[in-house]
């Protein structure tokens, strides 16, 4: 009887034993070598606990020692570990090392250089990267990290470059490395972090969240653009560089010096040969951004809704065509015009606009909706000097292609949840954007035929999205084209591409003319 108890007690004790043994284990196999390897640690204790049980007597004292010694080895291991790891990214006292002060000034003066510029391209090698990543570390908050290093690997036809990064840390001499990827959504570079291990650990997922912060706070170039307000639209990794095409609100749309010059040694020529065309609208009634109403027009979009170019809200498009519209129904409707100058398709999404218009849409009876979004994704860098003399060159391509595919998708982000917003019976006109370049002597200004054929693409990708979401197009390139001397304050002392109260007279034709 007492031997029978006996048996019981170290089976009972060995199931114990082995089910810590497992966790423990299994565990430490997990975070250093990986989840196959901790699925066979794990069924080789079931398998020689089940053995021992079954085989009993010294079998089972003796795997119940081995499980015991197995469980204190692994718990140890991953109590220390733990606690390096804990205290690494706890401490934030103490230096972080200095950039390198020569490369650095190499990447500030690229930032610097895009700063101003409504259309940017740059282009930092994996030094300049690491150099400015390290100078943010100097700056961030409660940063537990000393320095951080970089190698960019290529990519390849089925997967993207990427960012292999090793982290040194300010307490203790705990590494860290990993890799990422990044993605763009609405402008913003989104990071997929790959892979982490810190000391001896690799971090499965839940523990790389744990992570996020840190890897955020160190290869997060947002912080870093969001000073020139970039609206990021082609990201590229490898070759030892990445590689950032963008726009941004608030830049030179006309870069070029050439161009310039070009504009203003024929300013008095194609002033003086180009009269505008008769008004046809008139101006508006409501020289505001709102007004109240049982119904309401809703505009929303960048400086062409936001009437950059005029002293008064009633010479804006928006404004005519809402008077038109209440003539026409015979019917007081309200405004609401959310347009905010610069918007690009991107700052649109990510900055809040279309939320905002989307939640008046909502709460509101919505009679029509006006947009006109895509002028900033594409004249900042037609007016670049990378453009100002072949748009078809290779250089120039490298910005104006993926500026199309950035807003290809990111109109479809726009107009898809407007359509919902506004249902089925609400018409929704689109204002497509005009070529400012069109002042009507191409050969004076070389840019303005291939400046015509950009646009025309840039409008086509507007036509085929709007198609999919049921929204009326009017051609605003089309009642534009070679009048921008005279419409636009394109030959001011300094050239702008915006329109004069005649130009917008022009627009708001455009949109009436398709009115259901």
């Amino acid at each position: 009887m007492r031997e029978a108890r006996r048996e019981a007690v170290i089976n009972v004790l060995l199931v114990l034993l082995g089910i810590l043994a497992l966790v423990a284990a299994a565990l430490a196999a997990l975070f250093t070598i990986g989840t196959v390897v901790a699925v066979v640690v794990a069924v080789a204790i079931v398998a020689i606990t089940a053995y021992a049980l079954r085989a009993g007597g010294g079998v089972a004292r003796g795997a119940s020692v081995a499980l015991a010694v197995v469980f204190i080895a692994a718990t140890a291991f991953l109590g220390y570990t733990a606690w390096q790891i804990t205290s690494a990214l706890a401490s934030t006292s103490g230096e972080t090392d200095p950039p390198d002060a020569a490369v650095l000034a190499s990447a500030e003066r690229k930032l610097d250089a895009a700063q101003g510029l409504a259309g940017f391209r740059i282009e930092l090698t994996e030094e300049e990267l690491a150099a400015v990543l390290q100078d943010a570390l100097r700056d961030a908050d409660e940063n537990p990290i000393r320095r951080v290093d970089l190698e960019i690997v290529d990519g390849s036809a089925d997967q993207p470059g990427s960012i292999d990064f090793l982290l040194a840390f300010k307490n203790g001499g705990l590494t860290g490395n990993g890799s990422v990827r990044a993605a763009l959504d609405a402008g913003r570079i989104e990071l997929e972090v790959r892979e982490v291990t810190l000391g001896t650990l690799a971090l499965p997922g839940i523990a790389r969240g744990a992570m996020g912060d840190v890897i955020d706070t160190v290869l997060d170039l947002n912080d870093r653009l969001a000073e020139v307000g970039a609206d990021v639209q082609a990201l590229e990794i490898g070759q030892g560089r990445v590689l950032i095409v963008g726009a941004q609100a608030g830049g030179e749309l006309l870069s070029a010096p050439a161009l310039l010059a070009t504009i203003g040694e024929n300013a008095s020529a194609l002033g003086g040969a180009v009269s505008p065309p008769p008004e046809r609208i008139g101006p508006g009634t409501v020289n505001a951004l709102e007004s109240d109403g049982a119904e309401y027009v809703v505009a929303l979009g960048d400086s062409l809704a936001a009437n950059v170019g005029v002293a008064a809200a009633r010479d804006g498009y928006v404004s005519r065509v809402h008077r038109v519209l209440s003539e026409r129904d015979g019917f007081a409707y309200g405004l609401r015009n959310f347009g905010v100058a610069g918007e690009t398709s991107g700052t649109l999404i990510s900055d809040g606009q279309l939320e905002r218009a989307r939640a008046f849409i909502d709460d509101a009876d919505v009679a029509y909706v006006l947009i006109d979004i895509g002028a900033n994704d594409l004249l900042g860098h037609l007016g670049s000097p990378d453009c100002s003399e072949d748009v078809q060159a290779a250089v120039c391509q490298a910005r104006v292609a993926p500026a199309l595919a950035a807003y290809r998708a990111n109109l479809g982000r726009i107009l898809g949840p407007l359509r919902d917003a506004a249902g089925d019976d609400t018409p929704i006109l689109m204002l497509l954007t005009y070529n400012p370049f069109s002042l009507g002597f191409g050969a004076a200004v070389g840019l303005e035929a291939g400046a015509d054929e950009a646009t025309r693409a840039l409008n086509d990708v507007a036509r085929e999205v709007a198609a999919e979401h049921d929204v009326i197009v009017a051609d605003g390139q089309a009642v534009m084209r070679g009048t921008t001397a005279a419409t636009t304050h394109m030959l001011d002392a300094r050239p702008d591409v915006h329109p004069r109260a005649i130009g917008y007279d022009l627009l708001a034709s455009a949109l009436v003319d398709v009115l259901p």
